[in-house]
């Protein structure tokens, strides 16, 4: 399978800052199909690169496209997108920030993304899952985790940012309000409006929820900044630790968006063998036509969010213990086998 990805100034991009997926190809002199390079990705046999787009299955555009958009070189997605409607081929972009922003549609270029509304956006639109590392294998050197057993009452985890503070629930409220505002004098006719969402409050309102709750067990670890406020590198590994171990010693783990509509914390937990707890607020997942995301999580809808300790009580008192250690160890394959760099780009 043979992927076209349109040149950059080699002379000047960093290389963190180009879609992930082209990374695999990536070198100072130019796009290259480096064999140890290919190997750190897992790409080696999978998918090559062509300087032909006629060769080409796809096509991957390095840049983001807010990146197009904010040098003034829609230009060069046009062009593309043109090659592509030629050759009847698809091409894939990748839009960056936590806010929902919507871009034009082209016929042949779909828009991978995390941030977002499902209601909101197009068909051309898909879920991109957060890139990590393999932390359990990094902080716990063993390959894969021990699935825990099942216990009559399930631990439920939590360990990030949670506030009752007001102020900070004003001003990210405001944050959201004036970006509407700007979005409203751009184009009043457009329908990708951010509601105001405190998520730091929403956390916290849902955390407490659950602290009443005399079916479950509770391990939070309430933070009152992002990282716990970490101001050098010690502190960020010292927090970092205390994070994932909050995963390790947790059955389930509450994922509830944060600043942008999605939870990087989702998965974080796939990651560590866990069960997420997924509250959705219109979000979008990945692969969502391959993957039955309801198969590996326990799903409540945003209106349902103050039944949610009940619904997790009973969804654990209805799993049989086999289904538990088969479901943590699912949910780390999904990690590892489908939603790594190499896995999506066979998709493609």
């Amino acid at each position: 399978m043979k992927v076209f990805i349109p040149n950059v100034n080699f002379n000047t991009v960093n290389s963190l800052s180009i879609f992930i997926l082209t990374r695999p190809f990536f070198s100072e002199s130019g796009w290259c199909n480096d064999d140890e390079l290919k190997r750190k990705w897992n790409v080696i046999n999978s998918v090559e690169y062509t300087s032909n787009i006629s060769e080409a299955r796809f096509v991957l555009i390095p840049h983001s496209i807010n990146w197009y958009f904010e040098h003034n070189s829609q230009n060069e997605l046009i062009d593309i997108n043109s090659d592509c409607k030629r050759l009847n081929i698809k091409a894939y972009g990748i839009i960056v920030g936590d806010l929902g922003i919507s871009f034009p549609d082209f016929s042949n270029i779909y828009y991978f993304r995390m941030g977002g509304f499902k209601s909101q956006l197009s068909s051309k639109n898909m879920s991109f899952p957060f890139s990590l590392s393999d932390q359990w294998v990094t902080i716990f050197k063993s390959k894969d985790p021990i699935p825990n057993q099942k216990n009559e009452v399930p631990v439920i985890g939590f360990c990030g940012h949670a506030s009752f503070d007001i102020r900070k629930k004003v001003i990210e409220k405001l944050k959201f309000f004036k970006e509407n505002c700007f979005r409203l004098i751009k184009n009043p006719f457009r329908n990708d409006f951010e509601p105001l969402f405190a998520s730091a409050f929403e956390r916290a309102c849902l955390l407490r929820s659950f602290e009443k709750s005399s079916k479950i067990k509770t391990n939070f670890i309430y933070r009152n900044h992002y990282r716990a406020g970490a101001k050098n590198e010690k502190e960020r590994r010292d927090t970092t630790i205390e994070y994932y171990n909050n995963l390790k010693d947790s059955d389930y783990i509450i994922c509830l968006r944060g600043a942008g509509n999605f939870s990087v914390r989702l998965y974080e937990t796939l990651m560590m063998g866990k069960i997420p707890i997924f509250i959705n607020t219109d979000c979008i997942l990945p692969f969502e036509d391959k993957i039955d995301w309801k198969n590996h999580v326990v799903w409540v809808e945003w209106e349902h969010r103050k039944n949610c300790a009940a619904i997790v009580s009973d969804f654990h008192a209805n799993i049989s213990n086999n289904d538990f250690i088969r479901l943590q160890e699912s949910n780390r394959r999904l990690w590892k086998n489908q939603l790594s760099v190499s896995a999506i780009l066979e998709k493609l």
